[in-house]
């Protein structure tokens, strides 16, 4: 058997945070056993669970089953029924059935019964994680326990040996989600908030329902609009963020306005999490112990022993000599105009440096060496065609996206991420509406 503890935890320690009570990890172990017992004998569970600790129990429940979690790629109705459609015999798990295990677990007993936490085996086929669809349609990816077991005890290990009680903020059928908020909850000394803290009043509210130390696990599309609202703001101990890149000064600002270290996480769907770094201090990544990088002609992959063989990373690194690396760009993001060599994301930061501008997105629309990038811009009263003068005076007129559009907002999941095909769907009906692209 495979486990991850690596802090042997007292049956009546603090696993989670739940409709304001404490629940121990004996409670934890029982609501698990129990749920456990009301599923059906099938090979695929889909897990759909809103609530973060009754999404945490069905886990753990399903795997004791045997049985694998589909996570669904979105919220929405359609990627629940694309997986109850698309895997034979699929059965769909929401809340209602960790509810009633939780309900029949205080009907059994006046005090929990003492059992042992969940053991599975480490090749046991945990999860099927959907890539997000930013960059096209959702792939699965399978995840043995050993592998998410293996990334979230590196991750817990390089931040610390410490007892924290955790607000997430990201969907945890998402793998950094997953890793962050899942498994590191069978640690045994972080205690899980059950919230689906989105919004910046429920990130505050949560955060203040649990004492300290809290940690904070986020994205920077929530970090972002958390420091832009007026709310107070509690003292926060430890941050987290990963999902996209993390600016120098956004990092910086968080630091000071929560008074924590925040580190950011680099992973990918592929491999998990990978390694860190203190982003407003340090612009190398630190790898995880026993993960290894290499490069060959460009690309990037990682080794190590709880994955399978060598993975391949779709971002261009600098190694250091003692292993670090700088990271130089998403492989997607590299293009090629005129015979002139540039990125996406290179065009994504000259955009937003503008003034008046506060959100964007650049992507290529089309296909093929002449298909040019296009940018979607948030910019309340500007206009396109003079961004698209000031963007020409700092950067080569190739590279300059055409169509460029106003848009009021753009259609940010709730990871802050942008699904291509929204992106172009956006595209087309700014395009119907006549909008101004300054052409």
């Amino acid at each position: 058997m495979t486990s991850l503890a690596y802090v042997t935890p007292a049956p009546q320690s603090i696993a989670a945070w739940r409709a304001g009570a404490a629940v121990t990890r004996a409670q934890f172990a029982r609501h698990v056993e129990l749920t456990a017992d009301a599923l059906p004998a099938t090979r695929w569970i889909v897990n759909r669970c809103a609530n973060r600790y009754h999404f945490a129990v069905a886990f753990l429940a399903a795997c004791r089953r045997g049985a694998t979690n589909l996570l669904p790629p979105g919220a929405g109705a359609q990627a629940t029924a694309e997986l109850l459609g698309g895997f034979d015999g699929a059965w769909l798990l929401e809340d209602a059935v960790v509810e009633r295990a939780i309900v029949e677990a205080k009907a059994r007993a006046a005090a929990p019964q003492l059992i042992d936490a969940p053991q599975i085996e480490g090749d046991h086929l945990a999860a099927l994680v959907f890539t997000s669809g930013s960059t096209g349609k959702p792939r699965a990816h399978e995840k043995p326990w050993r592998a998410l077991a293996m990334s979230a005890r590196y991750c817990r290990l390089r931040l610390g040996a410490r007892a924290v009680n955790v607000v997430v903020t990201v969907p945890p059928q998402h793998m950094y989600g997953l890793e962050t908020s899942i498994f590191t909850l069978l640690a045994g000394d972080w205690a899980l908030h059950d919230s689906h803290a989105f919004y910046p009043d429920e990130i505050v509210a949560a955060l203040r329902a649990i004492p300290a130390p809290r940690l904070l696990i986020t994205a920077p599309f929530h970090l972002r609009h958390l420091l832009a609202s007026r709310v107070e703001l509690p003292p926060v101990d430890l941050v987290l963020s990963a999902t996209a890149p993390l600016s120098a000064e956004l990092a910086a600002e968080a630091e000071r306005r929560l008074g924590a270290q925040l580190f950011e996480i680099y992973g990918c769907t592929e491999a998990g999490s990978m390694a860190t770094r203190r982003t407003a201090h340090e612009e190398i990544w630190t790898p995880y112990p026993d993960l290894s990088f290499s490069v060959s002609d460009g690309a990037t992959s990682v080794r190590a022993a709880h994955l399978a063989g060598e993975v391949a990373v779709g971002d261009r690194v600098e190694l250091a000599p003692d292993g670090r690396f700088t990271l130089l760009g998403r492989d997607a993001d590299m293009i090629k105009i005129g015979g002139r060599r540039g990125s996406l994301a290179d065009i994504a930061a000259r955009i937003a440096a503008l003034p008046g501008v506060t959100d964007q997105a650049v992507f290529i629309p089309g296909e093929g060496e002449t298909a040019r990038p296009a940018a979607l811009i948030v910019a309340p009263g500007r206009r396109a065609e003079d961004l698209r003068r000031e963007l020409s005076a700092r950067l080569d007129a190739v590279f300059v996206p055409r169509p460029m559009r106003i848009v009021a907002a753009l259609p940010r999941n709730e990871l802050g991420k942008l699904p291509r095909e929204r992106l172009l769907e956006l595209l087309s009906q700014s395009e119907n509406k006549g909008l101004s692209d300054g052409e």
